[in-house]
């Protein structure tokens, strides 16, 4: 089993599922999806006056961040038409809760993700992810109901050391971000790792 931590206003976490997903799909191995709030990006363009050097770098490490980004979602096909910011998750991530107990959890967030991403869907719109959840087919469910507080959530995956978003849990070993992809390759196939064969 691949389990994945996500937050839907992570763009790592966009940017992480498909290939993870694709990987869980040509292992033979079940994808599971936890729900996570992260802290979120901030605007680098956001300043309260002269700009000092450690601001420009920021703002550089930013733009160039950015611009990776829109890289690997134009490799993927994936809009990104938005930043992001600001956006309160909460009423996804319960869905996401809702989802993984229909067992569409992926079909889920992959189209929460992208209508976010491009600018299609309101995050924090209680309809909204209603919506969502139905076309996936799920009818019956209660997005206040208390039993899919993410409290718990958070505490639960606090215990197995799953602490950020995107975080992946393969086996009792942890990868912090999609980079990692080609290791979790490896160890999911049963080879020895590459450092192993130089």
């Amino acid at each position: 089993m691949i389990e994945m931590t996500l937050d839907f206003v992570s763009i790592h976490s966009y940017l992480t599922l498909m290939p993870v997903h694709s990987l869980a799909e040509e292992c033979g191995v079940e994808l599971k999806l936890w729900p996570l709030k992260s802290p979120g990006e901030t605007d680098p363009k956001r300043s309260s006056g002269e700009e000092s050097i450690s601001d420009r770098h920021r703002r550089v490490r930013a733009t160039y961040s950015r611009r990776e980004h829109e890289r690997y979602a134009a490799v993927q096909g994936l809009p990104l038409e938005i930043r992001g910011y600001d956006q309160d998750s909460t009423l996804a991530l319960r869905g996401l809760l809702v989802a993984n107990g229909a067992g569409v959890g992926y079909e889920f967030a992959s189209t929460v993700m992208t209508r976010f991403w491009a600018g299609q869907l309101p995050i924090g719109s209680g309809a909204a992810i209603a919506g969502v959840l139905q076309e996936c087919g799920v009818d019956e469910f209660d997005l206040s109901d208390t039993a899919y507080d993410l409290d718990p959530v958070r505490r639960h995956l606090a215990e197995r050391e799953l602490f950020a978003t995107p975080m992946i849990l393969v086996d009792g070993e942890r990868y912090l971000g999609r980079q990692h992809i080609p290791m979790i390759r490896w160890q999911l196939k049963g080879r020895p790792e590459p450092a192993k064969l130089l």
